[in-house]
């Protein structure tokens, strides 16, 4: 006997803003699934290093406020990273009680891989296969980060703000 409704077919009834939390959430599982079997990575861990390679001799604390986390939350991250030779700590010169963060060799490596993964930008399904597609899909999506950023787009990309531009954003979510 046929199921009365096909999983497809009950998703587009869905509301769009349901189904985009539920494929990020899909994708967020895949990624790190990927990472884990693949780089030996958790999604954190790999957030830090990518964090890492845009900042020169960045503290502890302010990665942890580029990663979006407490900097007690970003001590065990760190802490994997360290054991497993990705990064290392060391103490400021000027100021001992800060701790500065680094990527080593191995990290820089693991990055260079990621970055080229990313980049090659397979789809990842039959419609964004399709660049006509691809494009509205990614309008939609840069939209959406943008209005539900509520401000916040200098944490999105601190390279790009300028303080005496105004923000676009929407109510937070």
């Amino acid at each position: 006997m046929d199921p009365l409704i096909r999983f497809p077919d009950a998703l587009r009834q869905v509301p769009i803003g349901r189904l985009v939390s539920v494929a990020g959430h899909l994708v967020d599982q895949h990624w790190g699934r990927y990472l884990a079997e693949h780089h030996g990575l958790t999604p954190a861990g790999a957030r830090v290093l990518f964090t890492l390679a845009g900042m020169e001799d960045a503290t502890h604390r302010q990665v942890a406020e580029q990663c979006f986390v407490r900097p007690a939350t970003l001590t065990g991250i760190v802490d994997t990273l360290e054991r497993d030779g990705f990064v290392v700590r060391r103490r400021d010169g000027a100021d001992r009680r800060a701790v500065q963060l680094a990527l080593t060799d191995r990290g820089r490596e693991q990055l260079r891989q990621l970055v080229a993964l990313i980049h090659r930008d397979t789809p990842l399904t039959s419609v964004d296969a399709d660049p006509a597609k691809k494009a509205v899909i990614r309008e939609f999506l840069t939209e959406l980060i943008v209005s539900m950023s509520d401000g916040e787009d200098s944490r999105l990309n601190p390279r790009l703000h300028d303080p005496d531009q105004p923000t676009p954003g929407g109510p937070p979510c």
